[in-house]
């Protein structure tokens, strides 16, 4: 059973979290409830902790500093953030300090649950003496890398998909047009038709046309997330 806290200083929060990681209690206790950093350094300081759901904007000791403090420490408790916080910055800063995913408020169950798999997806790999060949470190690691490149066909390389991909998630159900692509992805226009027309074949875009451009029709593409 691994043990679990909730650092989050917004009481309806922090029950909404200890609700969510009770869907789990085959797997995750909830260990303590805190409403600043330091109470929970603390609590740490004097029993062993697997996963840590965190806060940054706290009272008495924020999550920067609750965290800088952990590590400095030597604690290496995986740290998931649930937070308002999402400039760059901020969030750059505390992947360094060894965060493994950044949930940004408001939240949904379903991210929610998909973070705390993958928290569970890398204990238990990594609880044995197993030697990892790379294909199977990356399903632990990289588990969305890795079923991109399941799909691959031939002619489609991951890092291209993946970048228009980046671009596709930002502007989900928004209708798009191969000029918008083009505007906003360094590739040719024929490229990206390929890469959409493999996109609607995999399910993951849907494709349309626009009749009312003033001019020639244009296909339309619209993201609807894998």
């Amino acid at each position: 059973m691994y043990q679990v806290i909730i650092v989050e200083d917004d009481p309806m929060v922090s029950e909404i979290e200890k609700q969510y990681v009770e869907h789990n209690n085959d797997k995750l206790s909830i260990a303590g409830v805190f409403h600043n950093g330091q109470d929970a350094l603390d609590f740490i300081r004097s029993t062993p902790v697997d996963l840590i759901l965190l806060d940054y904007y706290m009272p008495v000791m924020d999550g920067r500093s609750f965290l800088t403090t952990l590590r400095a420490e030597g604690f290496m408790a995986e740290v998931i953030m649930v937070t308002a916080a999402s400039e760059a910055s901020h969030v750059g800063e505390l992947y360094a300090y060894g965060v493994s995913d950044y949930l940004i408020k408001p939240f949904d169950y379903t991210r929610f649950q998909t973070s705390l798999k993958r928290f569970l997806s890398r204990r238990e790999a990594f609880s044995g003496d197993k030697a990892f060949n790379q294909e199977e470190l990356d399903r632990v690691i990289s588990p969305d890398v890795q079923r991109g490149l399941r799909l691959m066909d031939k002619g489609i390389h991951p890092v291209t998909l993946e970048l228009i991909c980046s671009f596709l998630r930002e502007h989900k159900n928004e209708r798009l047009s191969i000029d918008d692509l083009a505007k906003n992805v360094a590739l040719s226009r024929v490229t990206l038709r390929r890469y959409m027309n493999y996109l609607i074949d995999k399910n993951y875009v849907i494709g349309g046309v626009d009749y009312y451009t003033g001019g020639r029709p244009s296909a339309m593409y619209t993201y609807i997330g894998d």
